[in-house]
């Protein structure tokens, strides 16, 4: 395993690919990082789709705008968000050990501000929750040696089409290619400098 800013110092998207396959450990373990993502309230408002077989990729890839590394990957990850925590919020609060004077508490306060959100609303709460685990898998990813590219150019109602998602409680949010990367595919890591972006407010 890399140290963490040194992963995050030398991780960039890759775009191009071997034909090598990615064991399904290797895949378990990127999955098991995103499963353990914190979210907004616990509310964990995501779905991850792993695609494998050649076929499927394919047909992502047509969605994706013909994007040659999606059909081109080993493992295409599909994360959906989900907009019906409002059905599991209480039941999941419950499994956190609360007292009932505590769990009153936060449902005194979570609650109302979640019931104001309309279905929209709920999605895009759900997809903000949902980048929390994708930066999750490509760094994860990374840390195994594997190539990774975060892609939002996709046509929406296809995808969410294509995998017959009930459109009222789960969408695709982003696509996520996978693989070992071939030999100088990396980018040069472009970012601003850090005093440009933080100030300390004391």
């Amino acid at each position: 395993m890399q140290d963490y800013l040194n992963l995050m110092q030398n991780r960039s998207s890759i775009r191009s690919y071997t034909k090598e396959k990615i064991s399904r450990e290797n895949l378990k373990y990127i999955l098991e990082c995103a499963r353990l993502s914190p979210s907004s309230l616990g509310l964990e408002p995501w779905k991850f789709l792993v695609f494998q077989k050649d076929k499927h990729k394919q047909e992502i890839a047509k969605i994706a705008n013909n994007q040659a590394h999606v059909a081109n990957c080993a493992a295409v990850i599909v994360v959906v968000s989900r907009a019906d925590f409002k059905d599991y919020f209480e039941e999941k609060l419950k499994k956190r050990g609360l007292n009932q004077e505590e769990l009153n508490k936060r449902l005194q306060v979570y609650k109302p501000f979640i019931d104001r959100m309309n279905l929209e609303q709920s999605f895009i709460y759900a997809k903000e929750q949902s980048y929390i685990a994708i930066t999750n898998i490509i760094n994860a990813a990374y840390s195994l040696n594997l190539g990774s590219c975060i892609i939002g150019g996709f046509d929406k109602e296809k995808i969410n089409q294509y995998l017959n998602l009930d459109t009222t409680k789960q969408r695709v949010s982003i696509l996520i290619t996978l693989g070992y990367a071939q030999e100088n595919s990396s980018t040069e890591k472009a970012r601003f400098a850090f005093e440009d972006i933080v100030e300390f407010k004391d």
